[in-house]
């Protein structure tokens, strides 16, 4: 195995021009087929063999990852799937590396993209939008798309010129994409008219013939988790999570719940689309007369019994402003999970309502697929009758999850909370819940389901360890499971620095810290000749970082959120070629995955430590869990997430082994605190500096040697 995957390496560098062997690359290749290779496919049984890689920037992870998987799936006679966090590196893996990897084999892969459902047409939806039947159609609660620009859509849908799928669309097209989405609870599958030319499932069946499929985490977790057949299953399949460092954060995402008690207009569209449904098809089965009144009495019920029971406080306070015609905000965490013991049977009786009335809305959507499939003459009636179904259904199944979950107690409980606020004059309840242990979830959901696994990322280590990783992925203590760091070959010493910049204010201290870290952003931007990138940890830090700085930097900003990101990117690159001095400035998503080489960024500047925010109430409710257990939350939690977040974002500054970048970080936690220094010290070897408070001179942070300028 080995020997072969040499030769392909050897024969993919050779057919790629410039390029040249890279020793991570093989030791990748190496660990991979090790590791897989004893994995057993043909036992449901057999426990996971997993790779966890981190594999330092410039490594060519992509690369190593697809030569070595698809070796060994072909091997094996099963699939590779490659699951990425983002639609950039999807496309990057379809358009450059698969392409590549292709030129150097004899028998190319057969290749298919597969998005979740949601990213994918319903043909019959637009149909239902622009021919009716009904007055207020599907799931839309205020003014609808205008009439002319879905029947431009559905005419380019029909001549090909638009192939169906929500990222092929401009953006004035999207404002209403929920309401033209496929959707599990509205589709009839292959009873339906439109199946043989249904996005999703034209995805679906070129994902069935291809060996190699390109998908996203959360389609993998829903895939496996609801045995839906989008994906092939883990006894069939080598998994590859790029971007894996976010797997934890997803699988809390797709297991969380919401719903809004106080928005209930979906109800009497249910009542509507169920009873025409059945009155049009003469349904056998159980009526639905009260079964929507005996849920919104129960919801009714529950909603004053919150407001009364967290009133005169938050509660309270939300009434008045509903008084006054006041727009305001609360929110309501419950300690450990644990409801009020008059709260409870409320809960229950909603969570009784839903569940009959969702059963019966299943028994009849049931029924229709089995008369679509017993008289084809009602293909089209009964399609036309589950879309409209559909939608509302999705929506009780929804508030049915929630109630659920908000039942449910464990060690650790999940994380329940309600979030008050004025709308439109009116009170809104909105109530969530969330899992607080990622690790649970992808055990049971995701590991337990797998046989060959590998998990790959430029940050994984969390100060200079896998321990937080493996904790927070559920891989921790497996047997099956390796971990292996593979270095950067760029020289970060030599090509970068990392500057701390002390304040005199303390980061606790949000005014007086962001004023001066104003004053001293603005002398250092001074200093860039090119591109530079600025990553606040908050909104309000942005803004007041942006409203303190001087005119005549301001207009050298690019602002998150001013415009689309891929506008800002194009102003951003434009700006650096013209010569003149280009500064991005935004949050995390700015902080992850961003490339810009070369000139585009040659200074990154961190107004303060990036810490998670302290008012996530899934990190609150885990915190608290943790202290309960005598443990140190911020020890355990905070600061190597912190930690992960700060590689992250220093790491936007060297893309190849040309760049040469400055990293400056205006917190002195970070030479002044022990967990500062771990960060610090989990940092790449860049060489670093520190600027004490009103100097502009750098000392070394391991001595008092000037640096030279």
């Amino acid at each position: 195995m080995l020997d072969r995957l040499h030769t392909l390496y050897d024969t993919l560098i050779a057919a790629i021009p410039g390029s040249t062997p890279r020793e991570g690359q093989r030791a990748m290749l190496e660990a991979i087929a090790t590791q897989l290779e004893p994995a057993r496919f043909d036992d449901a049984q057999a426990p996971l063999r997993a790779l966890v890689v981190e594999a330092g920037t410039g490594v060519g992870k992509t690369r190593a990852y697809l030569a070595a998987g698809l070796l060994l799936a072909r091997e094996r006679g099963v699939k590779l799937v490659v699951s990425t966090s983002t639609v950039a590196l999807q496309e990057q893996i379809l358009a450059k590396d698969l392409p590549e990897l292709s030129r150097a084999l004899e028998t190319p892969p057969t290749v298919a993209l597969l998005k979740g459902r949601g990213r994918y047409l319903c043909p019959v939806r637009l149909d239902i939008l622009v021919d009716g039947p009904t007055d207020r159609p599907l799931d839309l609660e205020g003014p609808g798309p205008e009439p002319e620009r879905l029947a431009r859509l559905r005419q380019r849908w029909q001549d090909g010129s638009w192939n169906g799928e929500k990222d092929r669309l401009p953006p004035e097209d999207l404002a209403h994409w929920g309401l033209l989405a496929a959707e599990r609870s509205a589709c009839t599958a292959r009873h339906c008219p439109q199946f043989n030319r249904c996005p999703y499932f034209d995805a679906k069946r070129a994902a069935s013939k291809a060996e190699l499929l390109v998908s996203n985490h959360d389609l993998v977790l829903a895939s496996l988790r609801n045995d839906a057949g989008s994906l092939p299953s883990g006894e069939r399949a080598i998994y590859v999570f790029d971007e894996g460092h976010k797997l934890p954060e997803t699988a809390l995402a797709h297991f969380g719940c919401a719903a809004t008690l106080t928005e209930r207009r979906w109800m009497p569209r249910l009542e509507k689309a169920l009873l025409q449904a059945a009155q049009a098809l003469h349904y056998p089965g159980r009526g639905f007369d009260g079964s929507g009144s005996l849920l919104n009495q129960a919801l009714d019920e529950l909603v004053r019994a919150l407001v009364q029971h967290y009133g005169p406080g938050a509660v309270g306070e939300m009434a008045e402003a509903v008084e006054a015609g006041q727009e305001s905000a609360s929110r309501i965490r419950l300690e450990a999970g644990v409801w009020p013991e008059d709260l409870v049977p409320l809960w229950r009786q909603v969570q009784q309502a839903a569940a009959r009335w969702h059963a019966l809305a299943a028994e009849l959507s049931a029924w229709m697929r089995e008369l679509r499939a017993e008289d084809d003459s009602l293909a089209e009636v009964t399609t036309l009758h589950v879309a409209e179904i559909g939608p509302p259904h999705r929506r009780l199944a929804e508030l049915l999850d929630l109630a659920n979950l908000m039942l449910e107690s464990g060690d650790p409980a999940p994380a329940k909370w309600l979030d008050f606020d004025v709308q439109g004059g009116l009170l809104r309840v909105q109530a969530k819940a969330s899992p607080i242990s990622s690790a649970g979830v992808l055990r049971s959901q995701l590991w337990g389901r797998l046989r060959a696994a590998v998990v790959c990322s430029a940050t994984l280590q969390a100060l200079g360890r896998f321990d937080y990783f493996l904790r927070e992925s559920g891989l921790q203590g497996e047997e099956g499971v390796r971990a292996l760091a593979v270095g950067s070959p760029f020289d970060h010493a030599a090509q970068g620095r990392f500057i701390v910049a002390e304040t005199r204010a303390s980061p606790k201290l949000p005014a007086e810290h962001t004023a001066e870290v104003a004053r001293q952003l603005a002398e250092d931007l001074r200093e860039v000749e090119h591109g530079a990138l600025v990553l606040c940890s908050s909104w309000v830090q942005l803004q007041g970082l942006c409203a303190a700085l001087p005119a005549s930097l301001k207009r050298q900003l690019r602002v998150q959120g001013s415009a689309p990101r891929e506008a800002l990117l194009r102003e951003h690159r434009a700006a650096v070629q013209a010569g003149e001095r280009a500064v991005l400035i935004g949050l995390q998503t700015f902080g992850e995955g961003l490339d810009l080489p070369g000139r585009e960024c040659e200074w990154v500047f961190l107004p303060k430590l990036p810490f998670l925010t302290p008012d996530d109430p899934v990190a609150q409710a885990r915190a608290e869990w943790l202290e309960g257990q005598g443990r140190n939350p911020f020890l355990e939690i905070v600061v190597p997430a912190t930690g992960v977040r700060l590689n992250q974002w220093a790491g936007r500054g060297i893309r190849s082994e040309a760049d040469r970048a400055t990293i400056v970080c205006y917190d002195a936690r970070l030479t002044g605190t022990a967990f500062g220094r771990q960060l610090l010290a989990g940092l790449p070897p860049f060489s670093r500096w520190r600027r004490p408070p009103g100097q502009r001179e750098l000392l070394s942070v391991t001595g008092s040697a000037a640096s030279p300028r």
